[in-house]
This record gives structure tokens, C-alpha cells and sequence, in this order.
């Protein structure tokens, strides 16, 4: 019984722990930018709607970024993150040379 609960919890924090932390960081973001550090950002409806659709964004990059698929290749990870790096690196050139 004691093993079904301790990977009860386990489960339990795995899907919530990546939502609270999509709160957090979507809950900054809006009180610096759309609230120009402030909540008054929360009066207005559509702000809320923008508020569930970047939630909803960021909770999905870390559950996808926590599947089977990238824990046996970390290879793949260093990869892409390697190749996404250099793509950044090349638009700021770009933007700095060609401003």
C-alpha cells in the first residue's frame, strides 16, 4: 500500500510541479509586461485568455521536453539545443551587421 502512494505522489508531482512553475513564470511575465508592474492587468478578460494560452504553452514545452524520448537520448538534446544556439547567434549577427 505504502509503494502504490509514494508513486502516487511521485505521479502527482510529476504533472504538477511543471504547472505551478508555468503559473510562476507566466504570472511574472505579465506583471512586468502586460501590467507594467502592476495587477491591474487582471481586470481585463482578455488578458486572462492571453494568460491561459501562455500557461497552457509553457506547460506543454515541459512535459514534452520530460517524455522517454529525450531521457534515452540526451544526445539529440545537446544537439538541437547546440543547433538552436548557433541559429540565435547568426540572427543577432545578422541584426548588428545589417541593422
Amino acid at each position: 500500500m505504502k509503494a502504490q502512494t509514494a508513486q502516487h505522489n511521485t505521479e502527482t508531482k510529476k504533472y504538477i510541479l511543471p504547472l505551478l512553475i508555468s503559473i510562476v513564470i507566466t504570472l511574472f511575465l505579465f506583471y512586468i509586461d502586460e501590467g507594467f508592474y502592476d495587477f491591474r492587468w487582471m481586470l481585463n478578460i482578455g488578458n486572462w485568455i492571453a494568460f491561459l494560452v501562455y500557461v497552457a504553452v509553457i506547460y506543454a514545452a515541459q512535459l514534452i521536453l520530460t517524455l522517454p524520448v529525450f531521457k534515452v537520448a540526451p544526445n539529440f538534446l545537446i544537439t538541437v539545443t547546440r543547433f538552436i544556439l548557433i541559429i540565435l547567434g547568426i540572427l543577432f549577427l545578422w541584426f548588428v551587421i545589417f541593422k
